[in-house]
C-alpha cells in the first residue's frame, strides 16, 4: 500500500495507520485513526522523532545484530534524519559507517558515500550484501559492464548505498545521473583529506566543496576519526556545515595499550614481543621500503607467516599482500605507512612501530587499525633519536608555513615519545582534548607507577604453585587458565582442572596475573624454558613460596574484580578454532573476508554462552535476524556438535 505521493506506509496496527513520508530530505512519521464510517484523523504528528528511535532501534537490531547503539551514533542518525548537515569527528572503532547505513535504511532513496579508497569501498558494499542490503561501488577498475550495471539499479531506485571516489563523482555523466536522482543523503568518509591543514590532504577531496551547489537540498554528514580543531573548521567551511553542527567524540581508545621501548635491540624484541602473540593479527611499521623487506624476511626465518607491503612491489604483489592478511591467510604484515587506509580488518591484535613516524596523527591513523573490533590491543613504538635526525631530513621544505608545520607535528611526536606521564596526556592534547583521568590503565607509564602498591604475595604464591603442580611444562597462558578455572577443552582432557591449584585465582583478571608473572619474571623467580616458552621455577620463588620473601606491585596492575572486557573473559578455545573454520569455508565460498561473516567477538561471545536456540543466538553481538537467517542453523550444529564431544570425554573418563 502507498500513501500519496507515493510514499510507504510503514504499519498498521490497533486500526491507526502509521505513515513514514520524506519531503526535502526530512523523515515525518503520521499517524492516521480510521473510525467506522471510514473518516480520517490525524491522531498524532509531534511524536515523529519519538516513533523514529523505536524504527532506527529496531533497524539496528534486526539487520545490524546490536540492541544499543555506541556513543554518539544516536545522536548523529537523527540529526541526519531530521535534516542537518554535520561533522562527526569519531575514534577509529566507534562506528562511523553506521551513522549513514541505517539512516539509508530508515527513508526512501540511497545514500551516497564519497570514499577515497576503492579498498575501503569494496570492504562497505561486501558487509552490506552480506546483510541482505542493495550496495554498490561505480570505480574505475570496473568493466564497463559493471559500470553500466550499477547505473542500472541506480535510475531504478534498487540501491540503498552507492559508493563513489572523488574523481569518479563529478565525472559529468555521473553528476548528470545523481541530479536525475537525488540522494536522501551525502556521507563524505575520511573526510580530513579535504584540509591543508590535516596530515592526508588530498587535492580531489577539495572539489568537494562544490556539492553544496548541486544537492543543496540533501543533508551531508562528514566523518572522520583524525581532526585537530583547525581541521575540523576547515572542513565545515568547505562543505558549508555550520561550526556549531560538530559532533566530536573523545578520541581516547581505551582497549588500546600504549607502549614505548627505547630502540635498542629492537628487532629480538619485536621477535620475543611476537612470541607471545602466536596466530594474531598485526601490523609492523618500518621507515623505508628496504626495511620492510628486510624485516619480513627476518621475521619468515623465523617461523612467522610475514609478507611485506610498500609501494616498490608491483600493483599484484600488494594486492596479493594485503588480501592475504584481509582474510586470515597470513597474520603478520611489515609495512610502509602506503599500507592501512583502506583497511577495515577489526581483529587486528597489534600495530607496532619499528621506527618513529613523522606526526601524531599519523601515528594516531596507523595504531586506529588495531583493535576495531573494541577488544584489548596492542601498540608498541620503538623510540630513537636516530630516526629523529632522519625525520628532520625528510621533512625539509622550501615553504616556511609548510616547514614550521612540519617541524611541529614532529614536536608533537617527540613529546609523545619522551613523555614520563600518561601517553593519553599528549597523544589527546593534540587534538585538542584534555585527558582527566589521573592513571588510564592501559599505557606503559601508568601500569608502571610505583606510587601506591598493593601486597600481592599470596597471588604470588599462587601463581609458583600453579607452575610447580603443572610440573613446570606450561607456558603462562595456560598456567593462567588453570588458575582462573578455565573449562576449555585442553584444560579439560589433560585433567588440568583436577589440579589442586584450579580456580584458586578467580578474584584476580587475566591481565593481572600477566602483569604479576611479568614482575617475578624479572625478580628472578620464574624462568622460561624450552620448548614451548613453558615456566620453570627461579631462584627466589623458594623464599617466597615459604612466606620469607614479601611480593608488593603497583595498585594501578591489579584488577580484583571479575573481568568485563570480552578478550579477559573465559571461551572455549577449542570451539572458537572449529567456528573460525566454518567462517573462513563460508567466507572462501562468498569470496569475502572471513570478519564480513562474523566478527573475532561474535565468535568469542559464540564459544562463551554455546547458544542452541534461535533466541539465544540473536543475544550474540553483531547477530541480527538476516545472520540468524543465514548462518544460525550451520553455526548451532558445530556448537551443537562440539558440546556432545566434550560430554562423551567426560563420560569416558
Amino acid at each position: 500500500m502507498k500513501a500519496a505521493g507515493g510514499t510507504a506506509l510503514d504499519e498498521y496496527r490497533n486500526g491507526v495507520l502509521h505513515f513514514c513520508l520524506t519531503k526535502s530530505h526530512k523523515i515525518y512519521v503520521l499517524s492516521l485513526h480510521i473510525d467506522k464510517e471510514c473518516k480520517i484523523n490525524v491522531v498524532d504528528s509531534g511524536s515523529r522523532m519519538e516513533s523514529l528511535k523505536q524504527k532506527i532501534s529496531r533497524i539496528l537490531a534486526d539487520r545490524f545484530g546490536y540492541s544499543e547503539f555506541l556513543n554518539a551514533q544516536k545522536r548523529i542518525i537523527l540529526k541526519l534524519l531530521s535534516g542537518k548537515s554535520l561533522l562527526a569527528v569519531m575514534p577509529t572503532g566507534s562506528g562511523k559507517s553506521l551513522c549513514y547505513q541505517l539512516p539509508a535504511l530508515a527513508v526512501e532513496g540511497y545514500a551516497l558515500v564519497v570514499s577515497p579508497m576503492i579498498s575501503l569501498m569494496k570492504d562497505q558494499v561486501m558487509q552490506m550484501q552480506d546483510l541482505g542490503i542493495p550496495a554498490a561501488m561505480h570505480n574505475s577498475l570496473q568493466s564497463s559492464e559493471e559500470q553500466a550495471l550499477v547505473r542500472i539499479s541506480l535510475a531504478k531506485g534498487e540501491l540503498k548505498l552507492l559508493y563513489l571516489a572523488p574523481e569518479t563523482l563529478f565525472q559529468p555523466y555521473m553528476m548528470s545521473m545523481l541530479r536525475k536522482n537525488l540522494p536522501s543523503l551525502i556521507a563524505i568518509d575520511e573526510a580530513h583529506c579535504i584540509s591543508m591543514w590535516g596530515h592526508d590532504f588530498r587535492p580531489e577531496y577539495r572539489e568537494l566543496a562544490r556539492l553544496r551547489d548541486s544537492f543543496s537540498e540533501v543533508p551531508v554528514v562528514a566523518l572522520t576519526a583524525t581532526a585537530i580543531p583547525k581541521v575540523q573548521d576547515d572542513i565545515c567551511d568547505q562543505l558549508g556545515i555550520d561550526r556549531k553542527n560538530k559532533i566530536v567524540e573523545s578520541f581516547d581508545r581505551e582497549n588500546l595499550l600504549l607502549m614505548v621501548e627505547p630502540k635498542k635491540n629492537s628487532l629480538k624484541r619485536l621477535i620475543g614481543f611476537l612470541h607471545q602473540r602466536p596466530d594474531q593479527s598485526g601490523i609492523v611499521y618500518c621507515m623505508s621500503r628496504k626495511r620492510t623487506e628486510v624485516i619480513a624476511k627476518r621475521l619468515r626465518k623465523e617461523g612467522f607467516d610475514a609478507l611485506p607491503y610498500h609501494a616498490g612491489l608491483t600493483d599484484e604483489e600488494r594486492h596479493k599482500n594485503q588480501e592475504d592478511f584481509i582474510n586470515d591467510n597470513c597474520s603478520i604484515i611489515v609495512a610502509t605507512v602506503a599500507f592501512g587506509m583502506g583497511i577495515n580488518k577489526p581483529n587486528v591484535r597489534y600495530v607496532v612501530h619499528l621506527d618513529l613516524p613523522k606526526s601524531l596523527e599519523s601515528y594516531y591513523q596507523e595504531i586506529g587499525r588495531a583493535g576495531r573490533d573494541g577488544l584489548h590491543s596492542t601498540c608498541l613504538l620503538f623510540y630513537s633519536l636516530a630516526d629523529l635526525r632522519i625525520l628532520k631530513r625528510i621533512i625539509q621544505t622550501d615553504n616556511e608555513l609548510l616547514q614550521r608545520q612540519n617541524e611541529a607535528h614532529l614536536e608533537a611526536m617527540i613529546r609523545y615519545g619522551k613523555s614520563k606521564s600518561c601517553r593519553r596526556i599528549p597523544l589527546l592534547s593534540w587534538f585538542g582534548e584534555k585527558y582527566e583521568k589521573g592513571n588510564c590503565g592501559m599505557c606503559d607509564n601508568c601500569l608502571h607507577k610505583m606510587t601506591e602498591q598493593t601486597d600481592v604475595s599470596t597471588e604470588a604464591q599462587k601463581l609458583l604453585s600453579a607452575i610447580f603442580r603443572a610440573e613446570e611444562r606450561y607456558p603462562i597462558g595456560r598456567i593462567i587458565k588453570i588458575l582462573r578455572g578455565s573449562r576449555a577443552k585442553e584444560i579439560l582432557e589433560a585433567g588440568d582442572d583436577q589440579l589442586s591449584v584450579w580456580g584458586i585465582g578467580k578474584d584476580f583478571s587475566g591481565h593481572s596475573w600477566q602483569s604479576l608473572y611479568e614482575y617475578l619474571k624479572e625478580a628472578g623467580a620464574i624462568n622460561t624454558g624450552f620448548p614451548g616458552f613453558r615456566l620453570v621455577l627461579g631462584d627466589s620463588a623458594r623464599d617466597i613460596l615459604v612466606g620469607k620473601t614479601k611480593v608488593f606491585m603497583p595498585s594501578s596492575q591489579i584488577e580484583r574484580s571479575l573481568p568485563t572486557s570480552h578478550e579477559e573473559e573465559d571461551w572455549d578455545e577449542a570451539l572458537f578454532k572449529k567456528l573460525s573454520e566454518l567462517r573462513r569455508f563460508l567466507a572462501k565460498q562468498k569470496n569475502v573476508p572471513p570478519y564480513v561473516i562474523f566478527s573475532d567477538r561474535s565468535l568469542r561471545a559464540m564459544a562463551q554462552s554455546y547458544p542452541q536456540t534461535d533466541k539465544e543466538f540473536l543475544n550474540i553481538p553483531g547477530v541480527g535476524d538476516f545472520k540468524l537467517r543465514e548462518y544460525g542453523e550451520t553455526f548451532m550444529q558445530i556448537i551443537a556438535v562440539h558440546q556432545g564431544e566434550i560430554a562423551h570425554e567426560k563420560s569416558e573418563a
